[in-house]
């Protein structure tokens, strides 16, 4: 697999506070990477750092080749807060991207198969506040998708969701990442949500440096009905707490 993240020697700080501290990090083209850590442990920093939207103190951030220093095209975020605008429609806020670029062509036929990939094709005219969370999280993750990125980056996707909506969710993003071979990279503070949907897992240490391992329970089919998965879950757990 080719190499397409790799963060090189980076350090960040907010003030006199050391986020991050000579992070050496690489990470393939076309996987799918869980980030973990406790509260305040630079999860989110990274995120930042790869999309553009932060500069490293020191180090380089690179993807597919090219240093970072502003945001790029083929990169896309999910944002926390989803970042709906309550007077866009569904069909709107996923065609935005492609009217940012000047895509006008086949629009609304890429729009509308996206729609029905996710099952929204029936509220392609609603606003956010019509539709339930996890309808409005499914609009903000084709929006991500609509303009074919090949690296998606994820700050807690499902943090606000039931816990059925959650799972239907992820089983939607390990779907659609497969599908386009994009490399994903999420933050999450939930240990289940990680072996679920990470192939690797990255796991922030406490002296500002990143961990990495692999995940065997990564896209298996019922994995939650194997009591290897909460093994893999309870190994994870104590490796955070052991991070504390």
């Amino acid at each position: 697999m080719k190499d397409f993240i790799i963060m090189d020697r980076v350090f960040f700080s907010y003030g006199k506070r050391e986020i991050l501290s000579n992070v050496c990090l690489t990470l393939e083209a076309g996987g799918s990477y869980a980030l973990i850590g406790k509260s305040g442990s630079g999860k989110s920093t990274i995120l930042n750092l790869i999309a553009g939207f932060l500069k490293p103190d020191g180090g380089t951030v690179t993807v597919n080749g090219a240093e970072v220093r502003a945001p790029r095209s083929e990169t896309a975020f999910l944002f926390q807060d989803l970042g709906l605008f309550p007077w866009q429609t569904v069909e709107d806020a996923v065609s935005m991207p492609l009217k940012i670029k000047g895509r006008t062509d086949s629009l609304e036929a890429a729009v509308m198969e996206l729609l029905v990939e996710m099952r929204l094709e029936g509220h392609k005219d609603k606003y956010p506040q019509e539709l339930s969370g996890g309808e409005r999280q499914r609009v903000a993750l084709a929006r991500t998708l609509i303009g074919e990125p090949d690296l998606l980056l994820m700050d807690e996707p499902t943090s606000a969701l039931d816990a059925m909506t959650k799972e239907e969710l992820q089983g939607i993003i390990i779907r659609e990442q497969q599908k386009r071979t994009a490399t994903l990279l999420f933050v999450t503070h939930d240990i289940e949500e990680a072996v679920m949907l990470g192939q690797h897992i990255l796991l922030m240490n406490g002296d500002g440096t990143v961990s990495q391992m692999d995940n065997p329970y990564y896209s298996v089919k019922n994995a939650r009905e194997e009591l290897g998965f909460y093994d893999q879950c309870i190994k994870l757990r104590k490796l955070l707490k052991m991070e504390m």
